[in-house]
């Protein structure tokens, strides 16, 4: 059965004798059932504001109120309707039990019978309820209130018989009505009538009784005061009125409903008869106010839906989005690259060409030498032939220079243009700055002169990135701001000599501040027009630049910041005091170890 599965359960015994109440006691807490005891039915309700029982067990008739009292209450509120209520009876009568359950009961069960078997019913009982224990989270029970306003004047103070003592504090009503088990409260100043439940100590009334015989305060005027604070704040405050005997005629049916009041009585009308209509009123406002819940949730959860649908709309609008944003990025990575290789095509181009031409132009020399030599061979001529022979060897010797360095060419490219980026590697420093300089020949021209001053070791285990991308990318940026200050200065009537623009390029070990070790620093200055202050962070964004359209992607001092990053060290720009110009330092620790791949890939 699973008894242990409701250790945390409790069980309400409520107006239950103390001998049966000893003896349903143990059996329960044996299985580990919390159990309280309380003495009617309205310390049931009382103790509701702070704690709702799993089940309560209570007798036919409690000191306060029936049984079907007790579930009639319990079932109008959403917080306590689906406590499972156990009724006590005395003897086993088939009529009885049914009574008992049409008036809303789960069980009804014998007390003299085995209290096992009512722990039986009980397991059961619970078993079935605890799926729904999390509906009743955060819906708090409280019991109606009903307000009674009236006067000693009226007729309600002496209803329902005319024996009634005026002076009397509370009419018979009210008394009735707590008797019932409902909240009941006088109101004789209709002024201080709390609608709202909002003042300290006051709760939101569901059923107002108004006599209309009083002549201390104008009934139908609060009548229609309450049916405005329903149309205003969507209420659904029940209201009932009370007229003299024999004054309950259409006329006055029909002024008083005008007024907004939805039951009409007499002084006739009998106690029990008048709680049930009480009843019924504030059940039907129960109602309502659980319709108009459940059309909030209803009304919550569309514009939830409609929210999510709004927000799958704007993510795959943002998809969409990000998918061209990275299309137009791939677009001008390529334009950078193609850029890039603009620029090493025309420093390869400038550096084939030499050699090239000096080979070709010794192969028409040594062809002329062979057919020289070869007629000589036919006269007989050993001298003309030697000659000849010799100078064709001297004019091969000079090709075979010239295609050696085209093959140095080759492999110098090969390795600027290697593949392995996360690899760190021992690199030649000058070599590759001076592979550098070669490609950027063609750009930099005989008007901007480079000057090399590398006094730091020349081997570094580093990315070959590291001046291949880097260096390359900083100097090209140079010579374009050299070339952007000529042509302003060609503009406006100025000019610079020839060859007084120059690029410096130094390398130096300096010590880690703060810190062991030691770092190598590359310093990279010009004579250009420097970079502003305000835009010297922001260069190293992507995709930002100062050239005119189309002549830059904004990619070049980025990448380079990408691969000082991933050598763990720093790059800055500042003004160049020898130069006047940008000045660009490369700091990266000095590593002096084995070369090793994988850590920091760029």
């Amino acid at each position: 059965m699973g008894f242990m599965d409701f250790l945390s359960c409790t069980v309400m015994l409520a107006g239950v004798d103390a001998a049966t109440a000893v003896k349903f006691h143990d059996a329960l807490t044996r299985r580990g059932l919390n159990v309280l005891r309380v003495a009617d039915g309205r310390t049931v309700f009382a103790g509701f504001d702070e704690e709702l029982p799993d089940l309560l067990v209570v007798p036919e008739r409690l000191p306060d109120m029936s049984a079907a009292q007790l579930c009639h209450h319990l079932r109008l509120n959403t917080a306590t309707r689906g406590i499972p209520v156990v009724v006590l009876v005395e003897a086993h009568d088939e009529a009885s039990e049914r009574e008992v359950l049409e008036r809303g009961a789960d069980v009804c069960f014998c007390m003299h019978d085995d209290p096992a078997y009512l722990l039986f019913r009980i397991c059961t009982l619970l078993r079935e309820y605890t799926a729904d224990s999390a509906e009743r989270e955060g819906i708090t029970f409280r019991p109606p209130l009903v307000s009674v306003v009236a006067a000693p004047s009226g007729v309600v103070w002496t209803w329902p018989g005319q024996d009634a003592d005026r002076q009397a504090s509370t009419p018979p009503l009210v008394t009735m009505l707590l008797q019932s088990g409902q909240d009941a409260m006088l109101v004789e100043d209709p002024d201080r009538l709390d609608l709202t439940g909002v003042s300290p100590g006051c709760m939101q009334s569901d059923c107002v009784v108004i006599d209309l015989t009083c002549q201390t305060f104008d009934g139908l005027a609060l009548a229609r005061t309450i049916a405005a604070f329903r149309r205003r704040t969507r209420q659904c405050t029940r209201v009932l009125g009370v007229v003299e005997r024999g004054q309950l005629t259409p006329e006055r049916a029909s002024m008083v409903f005008d007024a907004g009041m939805d039951d009409l009585v007499d002084a006739d009308i009998g106690p029990e008869l008048m709680l049930v209509r009480i009843a019924s009123l504030v059940r039907r406002k129960t109602l309502q106010d659980e319709v108009r819940r459940e059309e909030a949730h209803i009304e919550s959860a569309r514009a939830r839906m409609a929210l999510a649908d709004a927000l799958r709309r704007v993510n795959a609008d943002l998809a969409a989005a990000n998918r061209k944003l990275i299309d137009a990025q791939a677009k001008l990575v390529q334009s950078a690259k193609m850029a890039s290789l603009g620029e090493l095509a025309a420093g390869i181009a400038h550096e084939f060409n030499n050699p090239l031409a000096f080979v070709l132009a010794h192969e028409n020399t040594v062809k002329r030498s062979m057919l020289q030599a070869l007629d000589a061979v036919r006269h007989g001529d050993r001298a003309v032939a030697e000659t000849a022979l010799t100078k064709g060897a001297e004019r091969l010797a000079s090709s075979l220079v010239g295609l050696s360095r085209l093959r140095e060419l080759v492999a110098s490219l090969r390795r600027f243009s290697r593949l392995e980026e996360g690899e760190f590697r021992r690199l030649d420093v000058p070599e590759a700055i001076g592979m550098v300089l070669t490609l950027l020949a063609p750009k930099l021209g005989r008007e901007i002169a480079v000057t090399c001053q590398l006094t730091a070791p020349p081997e570094l285990v580093c990315q070959a990135a590291l001046v291949n991308q880097v260096v390359m990318n900083i100097v090209s940026n140079a010579a374009d701001a050299i070339q952007e200050k000529r042509d302003a200065a060609r503009q406006t009537g100025g000019g610079s000599a020839p060859g007084r623009d120059r690029i410096l390029i130094e390398s130096l070990l300096v010590p880690r501040a703060g810190a062991g070790g030691l770092d190598y620093i590359l310093r990279i200055s010009d004579t250009g027009p420097g970079v502003p202050q305000e835009l010297q962070e922001r260069v190293f964004e992507p995709f930002f630049t100062t050239k005119p359209v189309g002549s830059g992607t904004g990619l070049g001092l980025a990448t380079a910041y990408g691969v000082v990053q991933a050598h763990g060290g720093s790059i800055v720009i500042t003004r160049s005091e020898a130069l006047g110009g940008a000045c660009f330092t490369i700091r990266v620790p000095y590593r002096a170890g084995e070369e090793r791949r994988g850590e920091h890939v760029a």
